[in-house]
């Protein structure tokens, strides 16, 4: 079962955790997603008590979050040292009320990702457009189960998995004939050229007879570019306000200046990437009426005389009339119907 995208590529602005639990951030960067020419926003949603074994052992969280995207401090934690989960950068079931109806009004798809069992319910209940499985738990077999068996259009992240793996993720979501589409991905932030690896995507579409998308950590336009030309049917990026904002993901993340020329390239791609017929186009016409050259007798020729490299060339006439050039080994080895002077452009019934 395919899930039905209104663009290509459907591109979907990963807003994630970079508002950083605050839901004034949160609507500002849906209204600069729009803005921006994204199809959907997107984001996470956590329950701490389902996800953790035992709460007690859950660190405390550390590290400043930035406030705006001009409350910007000297020091910042690495990536990789914060807490797993950050409960200060979940957001209530208030707030998003307030981000359903936000995207209703502007007219932008919602999209959320649920790390447990409760969360996709909530989700549900909120009827967002689709569900997406983080790459962690594209081979969570159970959790898989579990989300599939909802029957809901689901988008599944495929960083850290193998091939085999990716396949019993299918044929779960094909077992409860659920809408879903591959993503291929790179679970590093930000994720290097010499990672991404886009060559997967046409492999992954051969192996799972579908179509596949892309998700992008890297700090440019490269990754998701390439994905393009790939044909990926979807595109997810991080964005941010600014990357120098204090947070898990700022730093893998596009601003929105970034982000907008993203899509506008990848749209242009689609475009530019055309068909692969190599026709003579009408766009084509003025430079060649311009350029082309015709055949003309370079020398006296005789009725009857055969036709040889000798006795003809092309050149520029300035006229429409004429023989083209692509008909050379046409008219080699036949014979002039007339006697004909030097410099006379050629036409068809001037040879027999």
């Amino acid at each position: 079962m395919k899930i039905s995208l209104k663009n290509t590529p459907y591109i979907i602005a990963e807003i994630g955790i970079n508002h950083n639990g605050y839901l004034n951030l949160a609507k500002k960067m849906i209204i600069a997603s729009k803005k921006a020419g994204a199809d959907a926003v997107k984001f996470q949603m956590r329950n701490v008590n389902e996800m953790v074994n035992l709460k007690k052992d859950l660190g405390k969280s550390t590290g400043y979050l930035s406030k705006d995207e001009n409350d910007i401090k000297k020091t910042k934690k690495k990536f990789g040292s914060w807490v797993y989960p950050d409960q200060r950068l979940e957001l209530s079931q208030k707030d998003y009320n307030e981000i359903k109806k936000l995207t209703k009004k502007i007219k932008i798809d919602l999209v959320i990702t649920p790390w447990d069992e409760l969360s996709v319910d909530r989700i549900l209940k909120m009827r967002v457009k689709f569900l997406k499985i983080a790459s962690i738990d594209a081979n969570n077999f159970q959790f898989c189960d579990y989300i599939a068996k909802k029957r809901y259009p689901t988008i599944i992240s495929t960083g850290m998995c193998t091939y085999n793996e990716i396949l019993t993720t299918q044929k779960i979501f094909k077992k409860y004939k659920t809408p879903h589409i591959f993503l291929h991905c790179t679970s590093a932030y930000p994720s290097e050229d010499k990672d991404k690896n886009l060559n997967c995507i046409p492999e992954l579409r051969k192996k799972l007879k579908d179509d596949v998308g892309f998700s992008g950590h890297g700090t440019d336009l490269i990754g998701a570019v390439g994905a393009t030309m790939f044909n990926a049917k979807i595109i997810e990026k991080h964005v941010t306000l600014n990357k120098n904002m204090h947070g898990p993901d700022h730093a893998a993340s596009l601003e929105f200046k970034e982000f907008k020329r993203m899509i506008d390239v990848c749209r242009r791609l689609i475009i530019a990437r055309g068909n692969s017929k190599k026709n003579f186009l009408n766009s084509e016409k003025t430079l060649h009426n311009i350029l082309i050259r015709k055949f003309v007798t370079i020398k006296k020729v005789k009725k009857n005389e055969k036709i040889t490299s000798k006795h003809i060339n092309t050149k520029l006439i300035y006229s429409s009339k004429g023989i083209l050039p692509k008909y050379y080994f046409k008219i080699l080895g036949k014979k002039f119907s007339k006697d004909l002077k030097i410099g006379r452009v050629l036409n068809f019934s001037d040879i027999k």
